[in-house]
């Protein structure tokens, strides 16, 4: 089997317990079939012998976290899956900052010698403080739990989402390569939703009242509700974080994907998905929720849609106070526990920073519409 590091033959058979995995001869590269990795991390693998110099570039642990991951991301386009040639693609592998190469076709991991000394070195560690591990972990859920009942007290009752702290995300930068051209409609959208807000509150020409004319009832059914609402809410926002969130993420990823689809289609993209999460906020709202406006449906269509095509990318985010690096489908679930936490019901906090939220059902119909738009056009292109 070809090596995909030295595009020769120089790949061989190993015993590791029960089964066999593929090394390279010459740089010490490995590949595993699917479920065959848990012989690296759980220490079954035997070292190499006499392997040749590292083909792997990766820069060394004390760089920025994540620009290992960055770099293996670069290197990817050269390498392609031994077994299937589908082409291989960089995640981290389980969070640890390691970069690994997977196949999306057959499941299969590329492991370069770098790498594998890596992880079988933090993986050896844990392995020998399990049990550490364990009592620390109950210790501080008891910590955490005493602390809570002095607090709160040991009847706690319901807590309303509005009381405690919540999250907010937005993606500051992904690694994904620009397009061949540039992404005019993603602009345009940016410059008209940005502009519709000054507009509205500076009142120019009525503007003023507009928002609240076409702000999107919360579970009422359509009965009452402006012809073209579901269309034009999108570009309207009730306040300066939902718009500024909304333009980051808008910005942050509606490039690659208006690359990937096309302008116009990207374009039909993003008003659709405004529309449905919109229409679902109308239909299946919760009760009690504030009208909606803004954005949020149609990012999260552009999220779902990033997802498809560019499931692993790096995406440098903003959460929970802090500045961090992680693959676009870790972003997304990030991004639905957001969703979830914000979509209980309004409450002070979330009344202060977005006064005419989206509900949980309208996000997710919205993310669900972006990611099968994605899926079907992936599916004819």
């Amino acid at each position: 089997m070809n090596c995909p590091y030295c595009k020769i033959a120089s790949m061989g058979s190993v015993a590791s317990g029960e089964v066999e995995v593929d090394r390279c001869r010459t740089c010490g590269a490995a590949w595993f079939d699917p479920g065959e990795i848990r012989e690296l991390t759980q220490g079954r693998l035997p070292p190499e012998e006499d392997a040749g110099p590292v083909a792997d570039p990766s820069p060394p642990a004390k760089e920025e976290k994540g620009a290992a991951i960055r770099l293996a991301w670069r290197e990817a386009s050269g390498l392609s899956c031994p077994r299937c040639g589908d082409p291989l693609r960089p995640v981290d592998f389980q969070l640890t900052g390691v970069p690994v190469f997977r196949c999306g076709g057959c499941g299969g991991m590329l492991v370069s010698r770098r790498s594998a000394e890596a992880l079988s070195a933090r993986f050896k560690f844990q392995r020998d403080h399990a049990q550490l591990y364990e009592s620390l972990g109950a210790s501080m859920a008891e910590e955490v739990r005493d602390r809570m009942n002095r607090r709160l007290g040991p009847d706690v009752g319901e807590v309303r989402a509005g009381e405690i702290p919540l999250p907010v995300l937005v993606p500051l930068a992904d690694d994904a390569s620009s397009g061949s051209r540039p992404p005019l409609v993603m602009y345009g959208i940016l410059l008209l939703t940005v502009l519709l807000y000054l507009l509205a509150r500076i009142g120019v020409g009525g503007m003023g009242g507009l928002p609240v004319r076409l702000a999107l009832p919360s579970g009422t059914g359509f009965s009452g509700v402006p012809k073209f609402a579901l269309l034009l809410t999108p570009f309207l926002n009730g306040g300066i974080v939902p718009l500024t969130v909304g333009c980051l993420f808008l910005f942050v990823l509606g490039d690659n994907v208006e690359d990937r689809l096309g302008r116009v289609p990207f374009l039909l993209l993003y008003l659709f998905c405004g529309a449905v999460a919109g229409a679902v906020h109308v239909l299946w709202g919760k009760a009690g929720m504030p009208a909606a406006l803004g954005s949020a449906g149609a990012v999260a269509g552009v999220l779902g849609a990033y997802l498809v095509f560019f499931p692993d990318v790096p995406i440098e985010m903003y959460g929970m106070g802090r500045v961090t690096t992680v693959p676009a489908y870790l972003f997304a679930c990030a991004w639905a526990v957001a969703a979830f936490l914000w979509g209980w019901g309004p409450g002070p906090l979330s009344n202060l920073l977005n006064p005419a939220p989206y509900g949980l059902a309208g996000n997710l119909a919205g993310f669900a519409a972006g990611a099968l738009g994605a899926v079907l056009y992936r599916s004819v292109e």
